[in-house]
């Protein structure tokens, strides 16, 4: 096993659950369950009594979202999701690689990850998406990381929007050529929480590493919650130094730091005959998947709150922060129609307190707009991306540059 190997794999079930006293709290917040018959404190109970390898070869742990609900109220912070991570694996090294059932699209996605991490491919990103008005560079400080989002398009109908009015929102307030890379690589992350497969993971975030360092930035940007957690946790689990090497900002966060230093305000994009009401999807990713220090979700709430001057009003649904409800999908894996149901519920709670749904995920975007297409009456709710709802709002009021006055 090589030393990159052994910093993010746990061949021993085991040593993860041996606080468990079998509460089986975490069966009753279980999302997954809530649609069909998933368990997971009997899981834990079987691999406590030796029976890990039966359900290594059942397979059932495909069909975990990943969600990490189950986390949040366990007495003993037993990652349930992180052990699914580490049984897929074993899964695939053991032979009873039976996945196919759980993947969604034909794996396509994934499988252009894949080819990715292979350094015979040379990869030509197209940038047909880059504002025209935008200066970009492949050498800068400022990365502003795509991931896969133009990939997506393939399938998916207006995923440019994403990635076009994150990147002109920073071209706005930097005075310099904002990075960005033709030969970008996925972050891994599907590859890592959804099917297990960790050496190529590991082959993908070290051709990264390369890019970044080749690139001279400092500061990474994303619009994508996987790709900020794959970077903020996973990638520093394999590289110690990467976060004294690289600042890894979400868009959200860039926003707040810049708001808070008072280079932007937030203006109303056009007139406003009454309030508009509008709730928030918190992503697995960004609610319970990083450090208990990390207030991201706080820090996007008050950008919100601040909107109410401007004529928009926020409101939580019913489900918020780290008891958000699952859009149902990960990974590219368990797109069904049980998952559906979740997504459904999901949209059912939006709709009950606004008529616009933003959410911070390229993928929760784009399974709860799939969902509308079958549900006509989910259909009047406008579903968002941060950078979609925010990028006509903010008014720059200083960037820091040098203004030259005309004579």
């Amino acid at each position: 096993m090589s030393n990159s190997l052994k910093k993010i794999y746990e061949p021993d079930l085991k040593k993860l659950l041996k606080q468990c006293y079998q509460c089986a709290r975490c069966s009753g917040v279980c999302q997954v369950s809530k649609v069909q018959k998933f368990t997971p404190s009997r899981i834990i109970q079987l691999i406590l009594e030796g029976f890990e390898h039966k359900v290594i070869k059942s397979g059932v742990l495909w069909d975990c979202l990943t969600c990490n609900s189950c986390l949040q109220t366990c007495p003993k912070n037993i990652n349930f999701a992180d052990i699914v991570r580490n049984a897929r694996y074993k899964m695939q090294i053991e032979g009873f690689n039976n996945l196919d059932r759980c993947l969604a699209h034909k794996g396509v996605f994934p499988t252009i990850a894949e080819l990715m991490s292979k350094d015979e491919i040379e990869i030509n990103r197209p940038l047909d998406w880059v504002p025209k008005d935008c200066r970009i560079s492949d050498h800068g400080s400022i990365l502003y990381y795509v991931g896969c989002l133009p990939f997506f398009k393939v399938e998916f109908e207006n995923l440019d929007s994403i990635a076009s009015n994150t990147l002109q929102i920073i071209c706005r307030l930097e005075d310099t050529p904002i990075v960005v890379l033709k030969d970008e690589t996925c972050c891994g992350h599907d590859l890592y929480w959804g099917q297990g497969k960790f050496e190529i993971f590991i082959e993908l975030a070290k051709r990264n590493m390369r890019l970044f360092e080749k690139a001279g930035i400092s500061t990474i940007v994303t619009a994508c919650a996987e790709c900020y957690r794959t970077f903020k946790v996973d990638y520093q689990n394999l590289f110690y130094e990467f976060n004294e090497k690289f600042e890894v900002k979400h868009l959200i966060e860039y926003i707040y730091d810049k708001w808070k230093q008072g280079t932007i305000e937030f203006k109303k994009p056009k007139k406003l005959k009454e309030a508009i009401p509008f709730t928030y999807h918190d992503p697995c990713r960004l609610s319970r998947f990083l450090p208990k220090d990390n207030n991201i979700v706080e820090k996007v709430r008050e950008i919100f709150d601040n909107l109410k001057v401007i004529g928009y009003e926020f409101k939580e649904m019913e489900h918020n922060k780290e008891n958000s409800l699952c859009c149902g999908v990960n990974s590219w894996m368990n797109c069904n129609e049980r998952s559906k149901a979740l997504r459904y519920k999901r949209l059912l709670e939006a709709k009950a307190v606004g008529t616009k749904l933003i959410t911070s995920c390229p993928k929760c975007r784009i399974h709860f707009t799939c969902l509308q297409k079958d549900q006509e009456d989910i259909s009047s709710i406008e579903i968002l991306d941060l950078s979609e709802f925010l990028v006509n709002m903010i008014n720059v009021i200083n960037t820091g540059k040098d203004v030259v006055k005309e004579e």
